[in-house]
Order: C-alpha cells, then structure tokens, then sequence
C-alpha cells in the first residue's frame, strides 16, 4: 500500500512538472512586460489608471481594511474632515518604488535627482563646516525612495538605521540603481548592534557619510524591543501626551550633529519638503512640531494612518 502511494505521488508532480514550468514562465514574462511599462510608460497617467483600479477594489485589496482605521486617525488628530485611503497610499508606494528601481523610469529618476539637488543645498555647506549630518525623513510616499534621496547627497554614502529588517529594498536593487545605501537593524542582538553603530557613529562623526533615522516610527515598532521602554521620549502631539522614539535624538547627540529634517510628497510629481538644520540638543523640542505639521499638511503621503496606537501606546 505504501509503495502505491508513494507511486501515486511521484506520479502527480511529474504530471504537473510541465504546468509549473509553463506557470513560472508566464509568470516571468508578464513581470518583464510590466517592468517595461513601467519604465517607458508616461509615470503619471500610470498612476491615474491605478488609482482607478484601487477605487474598484482591483488594486490595493489587502490594505482595504486599514482604511477606516486610518481615516478615524486623522480626522480625530487633526480635526479635520476627509477620507485617508490608505490602499491608494501603499499602491502608489509599490509603483513609485517600482518606477524608481527595477523600473528605472526616466521621469521618477530626474524628480528624485531634483528632491536630492535641492536637499544637497542644505547638506553640503554642514559638510563644508565639518558638521556631522543626521537626516531625518519622516514616513511620507516611500521610506525607499526617501532613503535614495538621502544618499544622493554629499558625501555620496549613507545608513539607514531601521526598527526591523529593510531587505524589502534588497541589495540587487540598491546596485540597480547605484545607490550607495546600507542599513543597520536595531533588532539586532546587542553585541551585533553596537558594532555596527559604533562603526556608524566613527563615520559619521568624521563625514565620511550620513546617518538616516525615520524620526516618526511609532512606539509600538520598537518596544519589543531590548531597548523598550527607555527608547522612548515623553511629548505631546496634537495637544495630547504622546511618546516618540529617542533615536534621532540619542543619535545626533552622539555625534554633535545638526538634524536636517524632510519630507517627500507626491503633487504632480514627486517633491521635497526641507526644514532648517536644527541643533541635537534642540532636536526633541522641535520634533513634535515637525510632525504635527507634516500630518496637516501633507496627510495624504503620511504612510502610518492605519497604526492603531500612533503615538499613544499604552503600556
């Protein structure tokens, strides 16, 4: 009996062999057409016809349900009314990244060269002065492209410090693009971790490169962390007590660095929105502010709408 079932299965996969190899074939072929489109078609009317197809539900159906999360977030923090879609928000994410990398769209590459020119301004004459640099993105269109900007600028070479694996944005992809960005976990186990941060810190203290901290990240990614609760930093945002982790400020003191803070937003093309270097020591004063800002500003582009703490976790 065993040896008839054993038969019967071996029988099977050789059967459906040639269907999965047709399959994969099928497979890779429409991920080349669609890799094609994407980088010759005209970026936005691209955009215009996914955002029609997310509107029919064809398009961004597992984030459906953070809509109404999302939405009740903002309308609750900001006082305002509208919708947050937040489906449309990491659609045109997953496209724009595309675009950016294994597409390598013309037009998506020209708008970051110019998000990079115009944050370079700022950058470069902190380097000329032998000040270290932090720079600080807030979660807004694409933490990817984001961090492309960043290291678009003087000296050429950056780190992201990131709450958890960032091998979404691989390394094929970051050699695509010739993009010379490297991340540093803060889930690493604690020896690992202040390796590679002491190594960082050296670096950037010396302006051989930037560091990158997404100043925004809310609690709830990072207190399960071996860090917990001491990462955080006491505030309040939208008139409420709220918590925020202390990364890019811990960071930037380390290195006596100035902060440059920024978001990227998507109007009529892909835009940069840049603060005045802030001091370290001023940098948790002003972070609040930032945010708030940013959320009634630009909160179509904000990427974390569907957390359902924010920035008030209870412990």
């Amino acid at each position: 009996m065993r040896l008839v079932i054993i038969w019967c299965v071996f029988s099977a996969k050789n059967s459906l062999a040639p269907v999965l190899k047709m399959h994969g074939a099928i497979q890779r072929g429409a991920l080349s057409v669609f890799s094609k489109i994407v980088r010759y078609g005209h970026l936005p009317t691209l955009l215009w016809f996914a955002r029609g197809l997310c509107a029919l539900g064809l398009l961004g159906r597992n984030y459906r349900r953070q809509n109404a999360v999302a939405t009740q977030n903002y309308r609750s923090l900001t006082g305002q009314s509208g919708n947050i879609d937040a489906a449309w928000i990491a659609t045109q994410r997953s496209l724009l990244e595309m675009a950016a990398t294994w597409g390598q769209n013309p037009r998506m590459l020209r708008q970051m060269a110019e998000c990079s020119a115009a944050l370079d301004n700022v950058v470069a004459p902190l380097h000329q002065q032998n000040i270290p640099v932090v720079l600080a993105p807030l979660h807004a269109v694409s933490d990817i492209l984001s961090g492309i900007v960043a290291a678009g600028v003087t000296p050429g070479k950056a780190t992201v410090v990131v709450s958890s694996s960032a091998e979404v944005y691989n390394q094929q992809a970051r050699e695509m693009g010739n993009i010379a960005l490297s991340y540093c976990s803060i889930h690493q186990d604690n020896k690992q971790l202040a390796s590679s941060l002491m190594s960082l810190i050296m670096e950037v203290a010396q302006g051989q490169q930037n560091l990158i901290i997404f100043p925004d990240i809310t609690p709830d990614y990072t207190v399960q962390t071996e860090e917990g609760h001491s990462s955080q930093i006491s505030c309040r945002i939208f008139n409420r007590p709220a918590q925020l982790h202390s990364g890019v400020v811990r960071l930037s003191r380390a290195v006596s660095a100035q902060v440059v803070f920024y978001q990227l937003y998507y109007q009529n093309g892909l835009k940069i929105h840049i603060h005045e270097p802030i001091g370290a020591r001023k940098a948790a004063a002003a972070l609040p502010g930032i945010i708030e800002q940013s959320l009634t500003e630009y909160p179509k582009d904000w990427l974390l709408w569907h957390s359902h703490s924010l920035f008030y976790i209870n412990h």
